[in-house]
């Protein structure tokens, strides 16, 4: 069953940068960091996969192999974390395009300054190594290469696939010798990347596709679809007044790539859609729109506001100032006495995103730093003074797939005094990656600093312990009788777990008991002050 979300990335010359994603709220005099970035901050824990429905294939022109690795690897040359080998790089993408391209055969000759290429039957051809590690001249190599092997792969099949391959093959050979979130994100990759990140323009519909057509399996909240009354169920039988079965065979004809690029087009253009339900049929024009993936939702559990990030994309922080300003200012229910903030799950995003989130909570000190090679990446983030809680408790709830930016926004109200931590260990992806354009439409996404918490820690693959751990546990009453115990037991606290994937329904009880109480909370609160204070900072870090 193919499934597709449709959406398409918003066309820009630039990518985003801090500066242009900042919400209102998060005044640039607060920030203090390096020289304003060319590129897309992004924290993120791992590849997301999600159809998009992209404006159609991008322009780019013919786009030599030349022109590719010298971009790649310069950018990878100047902003990785550490001095990168090139020579490393470039060999290890050669050898796995001998192991993942088809026919395409590469032996490294003795002594290390020669390869040699094989492709099929055709005769072999041996490339000299560069001596030095400009990185110039070893994406020159890589180009030498690449086009000889599309020429001797030109009978088995279109030479720009074949380029493509290579492209991906040599790229994710040579990154995966770098950390495990140094990536190449292929075109069509990058355009779905993008549209998380930044949003996309189209009508806000998820499809699979059926014998009758591609149904309707979810409507964004407020997209254009919604607006337009499109239904979950709905089976959209054409677009753009073309049937999706053209051929009047009985089944889809277009393809699910043809129907995501009709459904989407410029911002505030008209599409008409037809769709089957039980009834007959409608036909709707639904106008082309922004559409940012909401990330945010929020309830009330009593008197405890509960909010829930799923990710931190470019319209987060304002999210849930909105969400927060709406279950505050409730009619008759009156504020929340305290407040949860559910980050199990958040598996990262767009840096500057985690600092306008933390940054709505704390009122004074410092948010994060970051330290790395390139001038750029070593950034220091300050709050501004406003709490949109005016002071409430908050408890903030993490797993081990609570990663990256998340991390950042736990470590930071935890660091800061401002919340309590309860759950188990984060997942411990204590780095940034700067997503560099390529000029095929791909991205890389290259590590280029490392993260602190405002009391120095670096938390990169061993995460953040909780001052109050549930791991392996569903009794709430269990959790909190130690610090119902008087005195509180002393002693070294147990390793705790970064367990995932498990609905912890405890985590909630805990928090909800805790701010029901304040006097144990205040207990909470006194036990992690000193957990915080024995964990270790970084060497040269201040608290």
């Amino acid at each position: 069953m193919a499934q597709a979300t449709c959406r398409a990335h918003r066309a820009r010359s630039t990518h985003i940068t801090p500066a242009h994603i900042r919400p209102a709220h998060l005044r640039p005099d607060r920030i203090r960091r390096g020289a304003a970035l060319a590129r897309t901050l992004a924290a993120l824990a791992g590849v997301l996969a999600l159809a998009a429905c992209a404006g159609g294939t991008e322009n780019r022109g013919s786009v030599t192999a030349e022109q590719f690795y010298q971009s790649a690897y310069s950018k990878i040359d100047e902003l990785y974390l550490e001095p990168v080998d090139m020579r490393r790089l470039v060999v290890d993408g050669l050898v796995h395009a001998g192991v993942v391209v088809p026919d395409l055969t590469v032996t490294m000759q003795p002594g290390g300054g020669a390869v040699t290429l094989a492709v099929a039957r055709r005769a072999p051809r041996t490339f000299t190594l560069p001596a030095g590690r400009d990185a110039a001249s070893w994406a020159h190599l890589a180009a030498l290469t690449t086009d000889w092997t599309v020429a001797q792969s030109a009978d088995a099949g279109p030479g720009d696939q074949t380029r493509e391959t290579l492209f991906r093959a040599m790229l994710e050979g040579g990154t995966a010798d770098l950390d495990p979130y140094s990536r190449y994100s292929v075109p069509a990759a990058a355009r779905t990347e993008r549209s998380r990140r930044e949003g996309y323009v189209g009508i806000g519909v998820t499809l699979e596709e059926t014998p009758r057509g591609f149904r309707i399996i979810a409507v964004a909240p407020g997209s254009p679809a919604s607006v337009a009354g499109l239904l979950v169920g709905d089976v959209i039988t054409a677009v753009g007044g073309v049937p999706i079965d053209a051929a009047g065979g009985g089944g889809p004809a277009m393809t699910v790539e043809a129907v995501m690029t009709r459904l989407s087009g410029p911002e505030g253009t008209g599409v008409p859609v037809r769709v089957a339900r039980t009834g007959g049929m409608v036909t709707v024009l639904i106008s082309r729109q922004r559409i940012i993936l909401p990330t945010v939702t929020a309830e009330r559990a009593g008197a405890v506001g509960v909010l829930h990030v799923s990710r931190f994309n470019a319209g987060t922080a304002d999210a849930l100032a909105a969400a927060i300003r709406h279950l505050r200012d409730a009619d008759g229910l009156g504020r929340p006495t305290g407040w949860v903030l559910d980050l199990r799950g958040n598996t990262g995003g767009l840096l500057d995103q985690a600092v306008a989130v933390a940054d709505l909570f704390i009122t004074s000190g410092p948010i994060l730093n970051t330290v790395g090679r390139h001038p750029d990446s070593v950034q220091h983030y300050d709050a501004t003074p406003d709490d949109i809680l005016d002071g409430a408790p908050l408890v903030v709830l993490a797993d081990g797939q609570t990663a990256s930016s998340a991390e950042i926004v736990l470590g930071a109200l935890v660091d800061s005094g401002r919340a309590l931590d309860v759950g188990t260990t984060s997942f411990g992806k204590g780095v940034v990656q700067t997503v560099a354009p390529l000029p095929n439409g791909g991205e890389l996404f290259i590590t280029w600093s490392r993260i602190l918490t405002p009391a120095g820690r670096m938390f990169d693959h061993h995460g953040l312990a909780p001052a109050l751990c549930t791991a392996g546990l569903t009794d709430a009453a269990a959790i909190l009788a130690p610090l119902r115990a008087q005195p509180r037991p002393a002693g070294t606290p147990a390793a705790c777990p970064a367990e995932r994937n498990r609905p912890a329904p405890v985590d909630l009880t805990v928090a909800e008991t805790l701010l029901a109480s304040p006097p144990l909370l205040r207990r909470a609160q006194l036990a992690g002050q000193t957990l915080l204070a024995d964990r270790p900072t970084a060497p040269g870090s201040g608290p």
